[in-house]
């Protein structure tokens, strides 16, 4: 009987995978990683290979998907809307991602950015740099009491709501899967309408698709309340930015905490002239704990490979 033939791996970018090196035996893989190298370089010098590892900050698009000769392309992370994924199926490339790595640090960093609103954590560190630690002329509030309505309730938007409830704050869930809604009994489910006229807080946690593309539109952002807080660690294609930027500069005391946005990394500088916006750099789900999660489900995945 002929010897099983190795699968050929390429890891192309800075993937840590310490702690997890022995994951892949060596007898039925190899595993061979470049941190800095571009896509046309993958392609010329790296075709015969079987599987690609990537991080989310690579595009992979229909040009790239038409001359690789991959039979799987792994993501570092749970979102795959980096790659073209209606034509790797199309080519018949599998694409693996990481459902459960990084759910905890979406969602907790999900509550820090409600709670540095809420708290003006960020503002405080700028008044001590200036040598204003006496200046407390500023509003702050409690979360305690506070209703907070979660659209899309799948792991971080479920894990969310656990925190919610646990700093005594009342939660309105909206989600179109029937599934999910039985799963989380413990949750009171709305209608779109009423979460967004009810709730303090309004938290997106929905999947970029072509359905979901600006669905935090003009219409639903006026729905808010006069000071609400809008928050999005999901995906910037979800929210229509133009809007947003329309209620923040109209609305005094309606604030916003972003995660990702729409053509990243390139911002709309209006947002920059605003002081009831704040920002982080799309790390919601990038802690050192989620990275090895991710590295250690997507290696599972295509350890399984071999046994196909």
């Amino acid at each position: 009987m002929p010897e099983k033939q190795k699968i050929k791996i390429l890891a192309a970018g800075n993937i840590d995978f310490t702690g997890h090196e022995k994951m892949l035996p060596a007898s039925g893989f190899t595993l061979k990683q470049i941190k800095s190298i571009t896509n046309e370089e993958i392609l010329n010098r790296y075709g015969a290979y079987d599987v690609l590892i990537i991080k989310s900050q690579r595009k992979l698009d229909k040009i790239f998907l038409s001359r690789c000769g991959f039979s799987a392309i792994c993501t570092a992370s749970k979102g795959t809307d980096h790659i073209d994924t209606a034509y790797a199926a199309k080519r018949g490339i599998s694409i693996i991602n990481s459902e459960n790595g990084n759910f905890t640090a979406a969602a907790e960093h999900t509550m820090a950015l409600i709670l540095d609103i809420f708290k003006k954590t960020q503002y405080s560190a700028e008044l001590i740099r200036k040598g204003k630690f006496g200046y407390w002329d500023f509003e702050r509030r409690n979360l305690k009491g506070k209703t907070i309505g979660i659209i899309g309730t799948g792991k971080v938007g479920t894990q969310v709501a656990r925190l919610s409830l646990a700093f005594g704050m009342k939660v309105l869930a909206n989600d179109i899967s029937e599934k999910v809604i039985r799963n989380n009994f413990f949750l009171n489910y709305c209608g779109i309408e009423r979460l967004l006229k009810e709730s303090d807080i309004v938290t997106l946690h929905i999947p970029y698709s072509k359905d979901n593309s600006r669905f935090i539109d003009e219409s639903k952002l006026w729905k808010m309340k006069e000071n609400g807080v809008f928050i999005n660690t999901s995906r910037g294609g979800c929210v229509d930015e133009t809007a947003l930027l329309g209620v923040l500069k109209k609305r005094k005391y309606f604030y916003a905490g972003l995660d990702v946005f729409e053509k990243e990394p390139y911002i709309n500088k209006e947002f920059m002239k605003l002081r009831n916006v704040i920002f982080t750099n799309h790390t919601a789900g990038k802690t050192l704990e989620s990275g090895h999660n991710i590295i250690k489900e997507i290696l599972m995945q295509v350890k399984n490979l071999n046994k196909k």
